[in-house]
């Protein structure tokens, strides 16, 4: 059956997701985008922050590295619960509803943490962040996967996580000129700036619809194709093309019960093996990122400015990493494109833990930062793909929450490395944890790439239908 340019009004989610697939990318997409990449951008500030200003937090709280271990893994303690609750709730409520909520939380999130004087808050400070945080990812990840054309998906990813590229060496750079010749409060202003994500929350009411593929689940089926015949008359106008494209069989998409996704082994498969690569990724990064300046400082005997200095250069560095994800991430198989550059990221690291030269330091401290940016917009481009609509927030969640018990044990398990055996230790296990986790993703993982979401769910995991049977198809 083939979908005519606008001209056939059965409504049908066949027809929809067809439909949304064929879109060229609009100017309303790019807005879209913007509002994404801010967003993430204002995440990944204050997950940042915290290890650019943790010898500043230590002497202002009166606080050890112990428990700065602990504050550190009550944050992805937060994420972990952010990730399935989040994804849960945009199941239920909505896509856009569950990113603004999160956006709040996190902000103000964030305003807590500048106001913490002990352990105690700034444990329940961070544990509060981390579950907006994570949320609003998991949300933002899926909202890109269902709202714009799948031939495009991985590059608008790609734009989006260039938020990390954006907000490092500036996080970087404020560390550097505030925070030597600043007072011992000025950690907290940094902190406070966070809450800026509070300014976003209207402008995604307004400029950002909820998902189709959502609606369609919750049998909204007009309020979808309002949306989407919206963007087809804009693409019209525009001068842009409308191909006729073939759809997939029908399928009803509805949100699935808890029962019936762990009924589904398909599922189950899907879910154990991306989270289980996910949670290798986030491990090595972590292991690394959340000691980086403590590493400097410490192990290599650098001045804190000079560890600021370096860190800077290697957020600056990263830019290279959303070109080089544009330029590979919808060309190669997703999971094929996360072993290599999991490699890649474990390499220089294994020459940090050795190398006592400046210079040595520096560019192997960059080619890591951009080989594992590159391996985080690859799997946040992938994880969201390899789960069926009807179970994808949730899905994606335990994906992601699995994945951040990786942040969880890289802080303890980070000071516990340190202390024993130094940075060497520190780095081999963050490259290993890197490389293994990755291969059990290449030789298990679903392909994803080039590839709709709907045929994705139907020959990797199963379809449903109207009765809401999950039916398997195993590939011949």
């Amino acid at each position: 059956m083939t979908v005519p340019l606008t001209t056939d009004r059965e409504r049908t989610t066949a027809q929809l997701v067809a439909r949304m697939d064929r879109l060229p990318i609009l100017s309303t997409h790019v807005v879209w985008v913007l509002l994404l990449t801010a967003n993430l951008a204002l995440e990944y500030y204050d997950n940042s922050l915290f290890a650019y200003l943790l010898p500043q937090i230590m002497a202002d709280v009166d606080i050890d590295l112990g428990q700065i271990g602990i504050i550190t893994s009550a944050f992805f303690v937060g994420m972990v619960i952010g990730a399935v609750v989040g994804g849960r709730l945009a199941d239920r409520f909505g896509r856009r509803t569950i990113l603004v909520i999160a956006t709040a939380v996190y902000s103000l999130g964030a305003l807590a943490t500048s106001m913490g004087g002990d352990f105690t808050t700034l444990l329940l400070a961070r544990l509060f962040t981390g579950i907006g945080v994570q949320a609003a990812t998991s949300v933002l990840l899926i909202y890109i996967a269902e709202m714009f054309p799948g031939k495009a998906r991985g590059r608008v990813v790609s734009i989006v996580t260039s938020a990390f590229v954006l907000i490092a060496p500036l996080v970087g750079y404020l560390a550097l000129v505030t925070v030597p010749s600043g007072g011992a409060g000025t950690w907290r202003v940094l902190f406070a700036w966070g809450g800026v994500g509070l300014v976003l929350i209207p402008l995604v009411l307004v400029l950002m619809p909820e998902s189709v593929r959502w609606l369609a689940s919750r049998e909204k089926l007009e309020s979808a194709f309002g949306i989407l015949e919206k963007l087809e008359a804009r693409a019209l106008a525009a001068g842009k093309n409308l191909p006729v494209v073939q759809a997939l069989p029908e399928r009803v998409v509805r949100e699935l019960t808890l029962g019936q996704i762990f009924r589904s082994p398909k599922i189950i498969r899907t879910i154990v093996v991306v989270a289980l690569g996910y949670f290798g990724t986030t491990l090595g990064l972590y292991l690394v990122l959340n000691y980086q300046v403590y590493l400097l400082v410490d192990a290599l005997g650098y001045s804190e400015t000079k560890s600021y200095e370096i860190v800077t250069v290697w957020g600056l560095v990263t830019i290279a990493a959303p070109l080089l994800s544009m330029l590979l991430m919808d060309r190669f198989e997703r999971k094929t494109l996360i072993l290599v550059t999991s490699v890649l990221s474990a390499v220089p690291l294994l020459v940090i833990g050795v190398a006592n030269n400046d210079w040595i330091v520096m560019i192997a401290g960059g080619l890591w930062s951009i080989f594992s940016t590159v391996v985080v917009s690859a799997f946040y481009t992938y994880i969201p793909e390899s789960i069926p609509t009807e179970a994808r927030g949730l899905g994606s969640g335990i994906i992601i929450s699995v994945g951040r018990a990786g942040g969880v044990v890289s802080g303890v398990l980070g000071a516990v490395l340190y202390a024993s055996g130094g940075r060497f230790w520190l780095t081999v296990v963050a490259a290993i944890a890197y490389v293994l986790f990755s291969l059990v993703l290449l030789f298990f993982g679903p392909r994803t790439t080039g590839r709709s979401l709907e045929s994705v769910a139907a020959e990797e995991v199963g379809i449903t239908t109207a009765t809401g049977t999950l039916i398997t198809h195993d590939k011949q």
